[in-house]
């Protein structure tokens, strides 16, 4: 006997989350993330309007730097506050907002960004970074102080938390005179919110 194919289901009862999209109701499935909350975005068509810092703030805090090439764990969460402190004034929250769009395309290394191509990788994440600059009410493009501080932040992982190596890094800010203290994931996750709270426009 000849097995029925089962239907796509419109508004499955599985789906309970208010922000989640119906994954069997989607055209092209691999085109929505699921975030750890339970909320989906539609990555061509991204819209952050219900989203929380949360859902920024922890894959952020559990990724690390470097693809986890580094001497101990460095989240990109705590590279942002790094990044926040190295700031101007007037910058503070740009700048720990400046690769939020991490939380849903993962963290880049400078390598592969230079051999896939920048602006191949600038034209595919605008539409999650501008949307998410609207939701969280940072400034993009990116201000030329807050790439500085991103820069000065690079410079002092490479010091503090990358083996001994010849790449020429000559073209980078000097790092910051404080050593780095990596925190672990949860730790670093508290400190990036609690930034967060303290420097978010009114």
């Amino acid at each position: 006997m000849k097995k029925a194919t089962p239907k796509r289901r419109s508004g499955s009862p599985r789906i309970t989350h208010p922000d989640q999209f119906d994954l069997l109701d989607v055209p092209e499935p691999t085109a929505v993330m699921i975030t750890y909350s339970g909320r989906t975005v539609d990555l061509e068509r991204p819209d952050f309007g219900p989203f929380d810092i949360e859902d920024i703030a922890r894959p952020l805090a559990y990724q690390c730097r470097f693809v986890g090439n580094t001497q101990a764990f460095f989240s990109v969460a705590q590279h942002c506050v790094l990044a926040s402190r190295l700031a101007p004034e007037g910058y503070a929250y740009d700048a720990l907002m400046h690769d939020c769009e991490e939380a849903f395309t993962g963290d880049w290394p400078t390598p592969w960004k230079v051999r896939i191509g920048r602006d191949a990788i600038r034209q595919a994440v605008e539409p999650i970074k501008s949307a998410l600059a609207l939701r969280f009410g940072f400034r993009h493009p990116e201000p030329k102080a807050v790439k500085l501080a991103d820069q000065r932040a690079l410079a002092t992982e490479l010091r503090d938390l990358c083996a001994p190596h010849r790449v020429n890094w000559r073209d980078l800010p000097a790092p910051d005179e404080t050593p780095i203290v990596p925190l672990g994931p949860e730790e670093a996750l508290a400190d990036f919110l609690a930034h967060y709270r303290r420097l978010r426009p009114a």
